[in-house]
Formats: C-alpha cells, sequence, structure tokens
C-alpha cells in the first residue's frame, strides 16, 4: 500500500493542480467510484482527512456475496447464516436465505484500493467554488467531483446537515475482546425507545452497539449498559451520525454518493452494500464521460435519475422505521415471531437483498498499474 509521503500538521506540503476527477472521501463510496475509474486512463485524485482504512465508520457487516463479487473476502471475519432478534417477551431466529459477514474495515479498504489506479493525498476538505475544491492544503480543481464524505454534505449549496435537526440516526458501538456465534439484534425499550442494539462478532472482537432513530436520544448510557448485559467491557467506543432519508444524487455539478446522498437504508441502517451499489453506478458514468461516451451533463442526468428512481423503496423503509417504536411490545414480538415464517423470510429478505443486488457489480476494471500518491506542488 502507498504511505503518506507527506506530514502532519505545519509541515504538510502544499497541494495544488488540475484532474479529471476528484473524489472527496475515501471510505467505502468514494473508494468504489475510484475503483470504477480503473485503466480509464483519467487523472483522478481520492482526498480524505485520514489515510485509507484509518478510521472505521461503521460495524461493518455485509451481505456476503458482495464481498465475494467485489474481490474483498480477504476481509472476511465471521460468516453468519442467521439473524437472533430478541425483545422483551421473546427471541425469534431467522433463517436467513443467503448470508451476512462481518469484515475487518482496514483491510477491506486496503483491498478496494489496491483495485485502483487513482492518486491518493490527505487532506480536509472545506468546500469549493465551482470546479476548485477548497483543502487546508490548497486548491485543486477538476471538471468532476464527488462528494463521498459523508451525513454532512460538504460541499452541498444548503451548507450540508446540522444535528439534531437533520433526519439523522444516532449509533454508537464499543469493540470489546471476545467472540461469538450469533448475528444479533434487540428490539427493546430498554436499550433505546426507538431504534435497537446489535452484537455483531468479528472472530475475536465483538461489536456491541445501539442506535437510535430519534437524534436527540443520546445512546452512550444504554450502550454500556448492553455491554455489561452481555458480560463485555465497553471498551474502544466508536460512534457516527446515520442518515435516514434519501437525497438528491446531483446538486449544482456536483456528484453525491453514499451518506452525502443519504444512502443509508433506513430501519436497518445498513449502507455499506448501497455505498457500493451507488458507487459502482456513479463510477461508470464519471468513466463514460473521460472516455468520451458521454459529457458531464448528462453523466449528472443519469446518475441523478439512477437515484431518484430508488427513492419510493427507502420511503417505504423509512415509514416502517417510524412505525415499529409506536407499536406496544406486545405487538412488536407478535409481528417478529409472525414474521419468522420460512417463506416469508425468504420473500422478504430476497427483496431487501435486490434494493442493491450483488450482481450489479460486475468484474472489477483492469488496472493500469500500481495506485499512487498526488506529487504535491
Amino acid at each position: 500500500m502507498p504511505k503518506r509521503q507527506t506530514k502532519r500538521g505545519e509541515e504538510r506540503t502544499p497541494l495544488s493542480g488540475s484532474y479529471d476527477v476528484i473524489v472527496c472521501g475515501a471510505s467505502f463510496a468514494g473508494l468504489t467510484v475510484a475503483r470504477q475509474l480503473t485503466g480509464s486512463g483519467a487523472r483522478v485524485l481520492v482526498l480524505d482527512r485520514y489515510e485509507i482504512g484509518e478510521r472505521q465508520t461503521s460495524a461493518c457487516g455485509v451481505p456476503t456475496a458482495w464481498l465475494d463479487v467485489m474481490g474483498l473476502e480477504g476481509s472476511k471475519r465471521q460468516e453468519f447464516g442467521e439473524l437472533v432478534v430478541h425483545t422483551p417477551r421473546g427471541t425469534s431466529r431467522y433463517q436467513l436465505p443467503w448470508t451476512f459477514s462481518t469484515f475487518d474495515y482496514r483491510e477491506l479498504c486496503q483491498l478496494l484500493w489496491a483495485q485502483s489506479d487513482a492518486e491518493f493525498e490527505t487532506a480536509k476538505v472545506n468546500g469549493r467554488s465551482g470546479e476548485t475544491v477548497h483543502t487546508d492544503r490548497g486548491d485543486i480543481s477538476a471538471p468532476l467531483i464527488v462528494d463521498a464524505l459523508g451525513w454532512r454534505r460538504i460541499l452541498a449549496s444548503d451548507g450540508g446537515y446540522q444535528p439534531p435537526d437533520a433526519p439523522l440516526s444516532r449509533g454508537l458501538e464499543v469493540h470489546p475482546d471476545g467472540g461469538g456465534d450469533d448475528l444479533e439484534v434487540w428490539i427493546d425499550r430498554r436499550y433505546v425507545p426507538a431504534g435497537y442494539g446489535w452484537s455483531f462478532p468479528a472472530r475475536g472482537e465483538q461489536r456491541i452497539g445501539v442506535g437510535s432513530f430519534d437524534p436527540g436520544f443520546h445512546v452512550k448510557d444504554t450502550t454500556v449498559l448492553l455491554a455489561e448485559d452481555l458480560e463485555r467491557d465497553a471498551v474502544r467506543y466508536q460512534g457516527n451520525w446515520i442518515p435516514h432519508k434519501i437525497r438528491s444524487g446531483t446538486e449544482d455539478g456536483i456528484f453525491f454518493v453514499g451518506d452525502s446522498a443519504g444512502h443509508c437504508l433506513p430501519l436497518t441502517a445498513e449502507g455499506i452494500r448501497t455505498a457500493f451499489y451507488f458507487g459502482i453506478k456513479l463510477g461508470d458514468e464519471l468513466r463514460a464521460v473521460v472516455e468520451g461516451r458521454e459529457d458531464r451533463q448528462t453523466a449528472l442526468r443519469i446518475y441523478g435519475e439512477f437515484v431518484d428512481e430508488h427513492e419510493w423503496k427507502f420511503r417505504w423503509m423509512l415509514r416502517a422505521q417510524k412505525l415499529l417504536p409506536k407499536l406496544p411490545a406486545r405487538v412488536q414480538r407478535t409481528v417478529i415471531r409472525a414474521c419468522g415464517r420460512k417463506r416469508f423470510i425468504d420473500w422478504a429478505f430476497g427483496h431487501y437483498l435486490r434494493i442493491a443486488p450483488p450482481e450489479f457489480a460486475g468484474p472489477a476494471p483492469e488496472r493500469s498499474g500500481e495506485p499512487e500518491l498526488a506529487t504535491a506542488a
């Protein structure tokens, strides 16, 4: 893997220059966009505040098929064919029609980056003016700019989201040592009035957390409570805001993908495979532009329409997210138990997977060379 050649703080070298594509954000969505541009001949720069894979941003679980089709199976830590759902009135086991896997964040990001021939620099993106991106190391420009920076949507003309007044959920988890055999979810008001708790084992590490659909509910105390109930230490905290409403994929000539476009599924808060999915589509459209097969305006229109076509799926899941906490605990338990029938599970989880199906990925583009670091001015 390439290592950053600039230093931190005041010793960091200036950054300038022109590129064909600038991708702001080097997590799941941004790295996928860069992957799709591999071998196109375009000069692509990926920017992030942190080195690739340095800062984990989620519980890191995804349908296993997505790891396989993306060539990321080496990051897999543990695979599950069942989902265990706990309520105050009982526990249900769902036999899934497909498996779900936890993975190592750093390793997955590095594997994804290894499929790219883009350049990379660490820099904090502060905003943009037209085709110029402003960073803490200087200004750079490109006709094609991608905001994959997360829920803040930093490059938006309205200045982005500000919690707790935006449609955001709140999540926090701890990472104690240990293990487990079950992928578990708790729908229990003891932990959160509107939301759920989880335990995702990852081969020697257990990711235990609580997510609240209400951004005003602080989840630290109940995350600690869940860890204590599972007899695990509340150590190595990680938290984030989670968008639960899809937004436009384009605005004022900028492309948005991943959490920047609200590509996190409501109710389940699953956003990794949707980051892959929409990142692939966006990368393919940008590739068509740099290869001269379409112009920027066409790419903006096609990608924007593609995102909009999925809005109804996200809207229905958001309705379920709003409805579930309103049900009395007894009714919740009845619904969860009734939904455990195999025919319903196969139907529901089959439709759920098809929101962003793994077969959409296709083969990885061929690289023209090793990933590089940008040359600082």
